[in-house]
């Protein structure tokens, strides 16, 4: 690597962390963890931008128990057995971007899951892949809320990603909805208001 691809000299800089996780992804010999071997049940990979990405399958019973656990600790991808098939390679997306390519950025997480999205399942599925989604950030936020063991920063990330999936969920509940539903107001005067808003006149709160 040149003098110009380093970081003030630091072998361990963001880059060669990068470089070193693109190599892994490929080949991928490297011991699986110690501590995660016992839960291990499977392995798979997926192809990514012209990259193939080699991951573990996780027991259900791994700690902490959060359903639809996905994790990248020590450079190893890994996901619950939980997690439906169609679910598994959007989410190992966003994981692996996060700690990869978005490293170290504000928002890496609103980033990732938006990449995420492009490869969770459309049409009728959408619903229900948007909601398992904030259900797990949901859960994930309310295991770490007072834990020192994350950074603030790290809770603010994922507190992101759920408000995200949370306004995406509230879109899709008020779509095509016919117009008695609008509380009075025009199709271009209902578009315009807050979704949090729209919702509450469809349901009748206001």
């Amino acid at each position: 690597m040149s003098k110009k691809c380093k970081k003030n000299g630091n072998s361990n800089s963001t880059l060669t962390k990068y470089a070193r996780l693109n190599y892994w992804s490929q080949v991928d010999t490297r011991p699986v963890p110690a501590w995660l071997k016992k839960y291990k049940v499977g392995s798979g990979s997926f192809f990514y931008d012209r990259e193939r990405i080699s991951y573990s399958i996780i027991s259900k019973d791994f700690k902490p128990r959060l359903p639809g656990f996905v994790g990248f600790p020590e450079g190893h991808l890994f996901i619950s057995e939980e997690v439906p098939k169609d679910y598994r390679k959007s989410m190992l997306i966003h994981e692996w971007l996060e700690f990869t390519q978005f490293a170290g950025q504000k928002g890496r997480c609103v980033k990732a899951l938006t990449r995420e999205l492009d490869f969770a399942p459309k049409g009728a599925e959408r619903m229900a892949y948007l909601k398992y989604r904030k259900l797990f950030f949901e859960r994930l936020i309310e295991f770490y809320r007072d834990s020192n063991e994350v950074s603030d920063e790290f809770k603010t990330e994922i507190q992101g990603s759920y408000e995200l999936l949370k306004k995406m969920t509230a879109q899709l509940e008020i779509e095509d909805l016919p117009a008695e539903c609008l509380g009075g107001y025009s199709l271009a005067e209902f578009d315009k208001l807050d979704v949090f808003a729209r919702r509450k006149i469809i349901l009748g709160e206001q």
